[in-house]
């Protein structure tokens, strides 16, 4: 056998390896998370390295003077599968994603994307006013405002020189 063609038969064997892991993980603990294990390309959540996965949206918090942007990448989430609520100053996030299957007749060969549940809960600044929150889903990026109290606000005074 040529080096070439034993390369790739090693690389083979590691993906069997990892597959067979996979099974093995989910005959014993089911469904970690909502995550299967079946497809290539998917991870086992909270395991770094290799394996690593995201069990939930990106979150960027963005402040102004006068409120908080909570911006969240949720693509293919649809507002009827959000759970949005803010209690203090922690926003929680829940959702569910669901998954795509393939059409009749054909099969998914590599499967990257993520499907499940999903929560998230975010510590926010004191000085958010829980009472004036707004969430606008476009576009596969969720957008949470969340205004300041008035006292938080920064205000510019003007004043007299004598």
């Amino acid at each position: 056998m040529d080096q070439s063609r034993r390369e790739r038969s090693n690389s083979i064997d590691l993906w069997n390896a990892i597959d067979e892991l996979r099974e093995e993980l989910e005959h014993s603990f089911g469904d970690v998370a909502g995550y299967g294990f079946a497809a290539r390309g998917a991870a086992v959540p909270g395991v770094a390295g290799l394996l690593d996965w995201q069990t939930g949206p990106s979150i960027d918090i963005v402040e102004g003077d006068e409120e908080i942007l909570v911006l969240a990448d949720v693509p293919g989430v649809r507002k009827q599968d959000l759970d949005l609520s803010v209690t203090g100053n922690v926003l929680a996030l829940k959702g569910e994603k669901r998954q795509e299957e393939a059409p009749k007749g054909r099969k998914t060969l590599r499967k990257e994307t993520w499907a499940g549940s999903f929560s998230r809960t975010i510590n926010l600044p004191n000085t958010i006013n829980p009472d004036k929150v707004e969430a606008l889903l476009k576009d596969g990026i969720l957008r949470v405002r969340i205004a300041k109290r008035e006292e938080a606000r920064k205000k510019s005074v003007q004043i007299s020189v004598k």
